[in-house]
């Protein structure tokens, strides 16, 4: 998939996603949306990172999510924020959920 049809297609589910934070979203859609944001903020797609932000926020805001997925949440929150804020290992954290949750990271360093 090319890095625009990934950026607009993330754009699209995060749209979804951040509209319907509040309709019994699971920690998996945090993953399924988080994950494609990540590597696309990551090949240069800042406005996709954004839209995943306020997404991510809401779902964090929620309580719908807990653990290692809030943890997962927050530190994706961070990176989408700030890139630089995130330390190596935390970089690791996240491209190790992403893969637990069948999404391999294309561009994300």
């Amino acid at each position: 998939m090319s890095y625009r049809r990934l950026a607009a297609a993330a754009a699209v589910g995060v749209l979804t996603f951040a509209g319907c934070a509040e309709a019994g979203l699971t920690a998996e859609d945090a993953y399924r949306v988080g994950c494609p944001a990540l590597d696309a903020v990551a090949a240069s797609g800042e406005t996709v990172g954004k839209v995943a932000l306020v997404g991510l926020e809401k779902l964090r805001d929620s309580g719908q999510v807990s653990g290692e997925a809030k943890v997962w949440v927050e530190r994706s929150i961070t990176f989408l924020g700030d890139p630089d804020k995130v330390s190596e290992a935390d970089k690791q954290f996240l491209r190790d959920g992403c893969a637990t949750h069948g999404y391999t990271l294309q561009n994300f360093g």
